[in-house]
């Protein structure tokens, strides 16, 4: 046997119990890694409130984008269909004020009068910032 002593049961038992109750280096975190998880936590309650903020800024600018989407095609479908003249129109839907530009194309007329028109159409999305939608439309001769 090489020189170690055993301890009988009962003693190893009582200097097991006596290391864990003067906490041996194994029980509780130091001071540096107290500091560390301190300073992380510091750094998260820094960023994360700006990230929630910019994420809300961005929803709001696509919820914005989206209305006045929605509000272009429903001027495609209801209002820009029918019998179209070359000529701007302008009005206001759901608090969004709108203007289109309607052009007649190089193409030549028909011989039942209806001529090709170029349709820009703007949407105010917030503040100055616009829409544009570019498409194009069956109207009649002025």
């Amino acid at each position: 046997m090489s020189g170690s002593r055993k301890l009988p049961a009962p003693e190893r038992l009582r200097a097991i119990r006596k290391r864990e109750r003067r906490g041996g280096r194994d029980s509780g975190f130091t001071l540096l890694e107290t500091l560390v998880a301190v300073l992380v936590l510091a750094v998260l309650v820094g960023v994360v409130p700006r990230s929630l903020v910019a994420a809300r800024t961005n929803i709001e600018r696509s919820n914005d984008f989206l209305e006045a989407r929605l509000v272009a095609e429903s001027l495609l479908a209801e209002t820009l269909v029918g019998q179209l003249t070359a000529g701007v129109m302008e009005g206001t839907v759901d608090g969004r004020p709108w203007r289109a530009t309607l052009r007649p194309t190089q193409a030549p007329p028909s011989q039942t009068g209806r001529v090709l028109l170029e349709v820009d159409l703007q949407v105010q999305v917030a503040g100055s910032r616009m829409l544009e939608v570019e498409t194009m439309r069956i109207g009649v001769m002025q």
